[in-house]
């Protein structure tokens, strides 16, 4: 299992969020988790906060960022990964709930991804609106 922590500190806003995962390479269709692309598949069924160590049940919105993230990179791990499937297992998170922003799940896990798998690292420039109070990611492709 890997661990690896996303930060961003900009003029008005930071964002931080560490995730540690691990990977799993099937010949069979996994039975957790949901698929990112053909062959790579996202379980965050059993997540901790690793900060405390209690439970953590992620939103609909919080698996969307994940799913968001890893979808950036799914083609990068796909052709390195010779395997038939690929499970990505959400393991822990690191969330300062302060400052906590679901968007930054995306960022972190395309990072985890990119350290994991050893390829380079997609960038994702993050912008903030002060007014709304909403995060836009700009993914360079």
């Amino acid at each position: 299992m890997g661990a690896y922590r996303y930060k961003v500190q900009k003029g008005g806003f930071g964002l931080f969020l560490g995730i540690a995962a691990e990977v799993t390479h099937l010949t069979d269709v996994p039975t957790p988790g949901a698929p990112v692309s053909n062959r790579v598949w996202l379980d965050a069924s059993e997540v901790v906060n690793a900060f405390h160590g209690n439970r953590l049940v992620l939103n609909e919105r919080e698996v969307a960022w994940l799913r968001a993230g890893l979808g950036q990179v799914a083609g990068d791990i796909e052709r390195i990964e010779t395997s038939a499937y690929i499970l990505i297992s959400v393991r822990a998170l690191e969330i300062f709930e302060v400052n906590y922003a679901e968007e930054a799940l995306a960022p972190a896990i395309a990072g985890w991804a990119a350290e994991t798998f050893a390829f380079t690292p997609r960038n994702c420039t993050v912008s903030h609106d002060s007014t709304t109070g909403q995060f836009t990611l700009d993914w360079d492709e």
